[in-house]
């Protein structure tokens, strides 16, 4: 039987954003291609060019200067 993940808890309930969480939603989707390579839903072209795409869009979100609570 194949063993299916599902949601215990949540701890700390708040909004995830680029802003706050950009090295989480980094890990996040480059675990998702990986699963998507792994199951054949992407080839290995595929799979680099996202990953590439992925990378410069987290490089551009870090070079962005961080929002601080409070600003407008």
């Amino acid at each position: 039987m194949e063993k299916k993940a599902r949601l215990q808890g949540i701890e700390n309930n708040r909004r995830i954003t680029k802003e706050t969480d950009s090295e989480f939603l980094y890990a996040l989707q480059s675990g998702l291609l990986l699963a998507l390579k792994e199951r054949g839903r992407l080839d290995e072209m595929q799979f680099r060019h996202a990953e590439r795409a992925l990378r410069e869009q987290q490089r551009a979100c870090i070079k962005q200067p961080q929002k601080t609570r409070g600003s407008v």
